[in-house]
């Protein structure tokens, strides 16, 4: 009985070391995982982006009270400090630029300030929080200003609400983090699709001996390519449909689809296609394949702001997510979909477009249907 044990334990070891697959959902994985969420929670302390405006200046420098309040900021390290031109209009400037939170210190707080204190009443001049509720760090942010600020009034004035503090949300009140969210689904369900697609198919075709055979027919490769990335087109469409529709049914969600937003999709799709076939040509079997597949998506998933926050990222996996093309398609959804920034959406369309034209290029290429 031990030898049939032994034996059979042995078979399943073999089988385990030739599944590629198996191997990476039980080992590589898990690792990978590890390895992203370490690297973005493993800080001691996440520092938040928070910009500020001063428009509180005594000839050209900041007044006591509002460079008290900046350096307290400072002290905290709960932020990275990024200040604003005095000369700009800030709750403009943290529309076009998508600022998770803008703090504007008014002309005239230190004087109000200080009139505050003398006469023991509450401040009238109060700063303004500038935010957007669909960021998931936006509410960290607030939670961490308002209390400095009841600290303040506590050590300075015991209690006194000397230093006050209004909120005003950037993005439309109908927006919500639903809405900021979904646009990156789309993005991560098309480059899914189609880079599984692609090299589930190719590899599949390679390993069963289709290719060998397509190689006798009129059929070329471009026109084969292309027809599975019109496929994979219509598949992210159909995906895009159906999250919608949950959206707006289940959550009340309120999202704009546009031609900008369609082409980005469909780019994003011909792009993620071309990707796949790059990878397969490199791949022997199916097993190989979906492990290949995977190395590929996950760490798109999470290091191109689908689920995080970018700005809550260390800085050299913001970096790493700049060059990563899931990013692109991210951000110009939510231009579209969300800001209505046509101008972003527009550039990040482009950019994925030259990305895929290239990418399909270079995967009809070298995809062959001959073995070497």
């Amino acid at each position: 009985m031990t030898s049939h044990i032994v034996l059979d334990l042995k078979a399943s070891l073999k089988t385990f070391a030739r599944n590629k697959s198996t191997i990476f959902w039980t080992l590589a994985f898990p690792s990978v995982l590890i390895l992203i969420f370490g690297a973005i929670f493993s800080q001691s302390t996440i520092r938040n982006d928070l910009y500020v405006q001063n428009q509180d200046l005594v000839d050209g420098d900041a007044s006591f009270w509002s460079d008290k309040i900046i350096s307290v900021l400072n002290e905290t390290d709960a932020f990275n400090i990024r200040m604003v031109d005095v000369s700009i209009n800030a709750t403009d400037y943290a529309l076009e630029n998508r600022l998770d939170s803008l703090l504007i210190i008014p002309q005239g707080f230190n004087e109000s300030t200080n009139l505050a204190i003398s006469t023991h009443s509450d401040s009238s001049i109060s700063m303004t929080l500038v935010y957007d509720q669909s960021s998931s760090s936006s509410a960290i942010v607030q939670s961490i200003v308002f209390g400095i600020v009841e600290r303040m009034n506590f050590k300075f004035s015991d209690g006194q609400n000397f230093l006050s503090v209004d909120s005003l949300t950037i993005a439309p009140q109908r927006f919500s983090f639903i809405d900021f969210f979904m646009p990156g689904v789309i993005g991560m369900t098309a480059m899914t699709t189609s880079i599984f697609t692609s090299m589930a198919i190719s590899s599949r075709f390679k390993e069963t001996g289709v290719f060998h055979k397509l190689a006798t027919t009129p059929l070329k490769r471009y026109e084969w390519i292309l027809s599975r990335t019109i496929f994979n087109i219509l598949v992210s469409y159909l995906g895009m449909v159906v999250m919608l529709a949950i959206g707006m049914l289940v959550f009340n969600m309120t999202i704009t689809v546009d031609a900008i937003s369609l082409v980005m999709v469909a780019m994003a799709s011909l792009l993620f296609s071309g990707i796949g076939m790059i990878i397969a040509r490199f791949v022997k079997d199916p097993d190989g394949a979906d492990a290949a597949a995977n190395v590929v998506t996950f760490p798109m998933m999470f290091l191109s702001g689908t689920f995080f926050q970018l700005s809550q990222m260390p800085q050299f996996l913001q970096t790493i997510a700049a060059v990563l093309p899931l990013t692109y398609v991210s951000e110009g959804l939510r231009a579209a979909m969300i800001f209505g920034q046509a101008d972003q959406a527009i550039f990040n369309t482009a950019l994925v477009s030259i990305m895929g034209i290239i990418a399909i290029i270079v995967g009809s290429w070298i995809t062959k249907w001959e073995d070497d």
